[in-house]
């Protein structure tokens, strides 16, 4: 019982870092070949920790998004946590994934015209993100100080090497716990907040906003406009008014 509750977490764990349930899946089915390969082996007297954890749903999504209330209450909690702020703030700018934020160069940031080129490092396709006037005011005095290739997204003093995943994580998950989690089970991937919560924030606020579908899409650089219609039902009138004024 032990072990498998070390695998759940090891599950849940991928989820918290915004990865797919299909990914998830992925590192549960490894997890469980790894073992039987040890229990066969070594002629280990256990059960599979594996066995009985079921599979997530490839369609069941994560649905969660903060509302503005939430972001304020987020980016008052994290404003003096240079490393932290910077990345929420380009979270919520751009609706970047963790990579693709912690990949931000000097070289990709256009402050005159307010945009950073995004790596969307599943496609290996390079994109644009627009920035917001209060992350511009952050960089004014920041990206100056930086060379070409340096990192913008990382711990003072320590630009010149990629941060890692795990930094954010660690520094992040904790206050999104503190703050919006509470009560909620481990497993509640529906309701939970994580840090691709604020993916799921940009492109939600978008669509709240009534920006068109098609410009959502290209904001989150998706493939396949399928991955973006899921926002769709969020747009206040969903064509309601534009049927009503027809043919008048």
């Amino acid at each position: 019982m032990e072990h498998t509750t070390d695998i759940k977490k090891v599950v849940n764990g991928v989820l918290d870092l915004g990865r797919s349930n299909s990914t998830a899946n992925s590192v549960l089915s490894l997890a469980g070949t790894i073992i039987n390969h040890n229990i066969k082996q070594h002629d280990l007297k256990i059960i599979n920790p594996c066995i009985g954890i079921n599979k997530l749903k490839s369609d069941n999504r994560r649905e969660r998004y903060l509302t503005v209330h939430e972001i304020n209450q987020l980016k008052d909690e994290v404003k003096d946590n240079f490393f932290v702020n910077l990345f929420v703030e380009f979270a919520l700018c751009t609706g970047g994934r963790l990579e693709t934020i912690l990949h931000i160069q000097k070289k990709d940031i256009d402050l005159a015209n307010k945009t950073v080129n995004l790596n969307n490092l599943k496609t290996k396709r390079r994109y644009t993100g627009f920035l917001q006037d209060e992350l511009i005011a952050i960089l004014r005095d920041y990206v100056p100080t930086l060379k070409a290739n340096d990192y913008v997204v990382t711990q003072k003093g320590l630009q010149e090497k990629k941060a890692d995943h795990k930094q954010i994580h660690r520094r992040l998950k904790p206050i999104l716990d503190r703050l919006f989690n509470k009560g909620l089970k481990d497993d509640d991937i529906t309701n939970r907040a994580v840090i691709h919560t604020l993916r799921h924030t940009f492109a939600s606020h978008l669509a709240i906003n009534e920006t068109p579908i098609f410009t959502i899409q290209k904001l989150l650089d998706h493939s396949d406009i399928k991955q973006t219609l899921r926002y769709a039902k969020l747009a206040p009138d969903s064509g309601k008014n534009n049927v009503q004024g027809l043919y008048r």
